[in-house]
């Protein structure tokens, strides 16, 4: 965990690492989104730009000005590569307003105590999780296994775990 910034500090995050289009775009195939899917983190809009037609697309991005915890309307999805610093916090704030929170992050970040208590304290269970290869520089290479992880209200099956790293690593 040291190469991942700890909560209340600024970390590599502060720099603003963007997703690559290709995982948003392997995220977007897979994910059955539909209704109002809102982007909390949209940077440059890797995952935003990506929202299919038949959804209705939101985001919020503090640099422009719209921020996240000041988010309250109801949404379908959370979809985003959230500042990994403030993961916990995001993480809390997404399961107040949606019933489906899917995250671009490091698979540890979804099995400290505290953020699987979180979860099963606001109802939500770990739905599926697709391992990634770590993107190229400035990407952090904290030797953790990068993946999409999406944590959905209700759910008490067991965790689906897909692996895009052939697939990814040649796009």
């Amino acid at each position: 965990m040291r190469h991942q910034p700890l909560p209340g500090t600024t970390g590599a995050d502060t720099d603003l690492v963007y997703t690559p289009g290709s995982y948003a775009d392997m995220a977007m195939r897979l994910l059955p989104l539909y209704g109002r899917v809102l982007d909390p983190a949209r940077g440059r809009g890797a995952f935003f730009d990506r929202i299919p037609a038949h959804c209705e697309p939101l985001w919020c991005e503090v640099a422009e000005g719209r921020n996240f915890y000041d988010w309250v309307e109801r949404v379908d999805w959370v979809v985003t590569n959230p500042p990994w610093s403030e993961i916990r916090p995001f993480m809390a704030h997404a399961m107040t307003i949606a019933d489906n929170v899917v995250f671009l992050v490091t698979a540890n970040h979804a099995y400290t105590r505290a953020r699987v208590r979180l979860a099963q304290d606001a109802g939500f269970g770990l739905r599926g999780m697709l391992h990634m290869p770590t993107p190229p520089k400035p990407w952090p290479a904290s030797g953790f296994q990068l993946s999409l992880l999406w944590w959905q209200r209700g759910w008490r099956g067991t965790t689906e775990t897909y692996h895009a790293m052939d697939d990814l690593a040649a796009a």
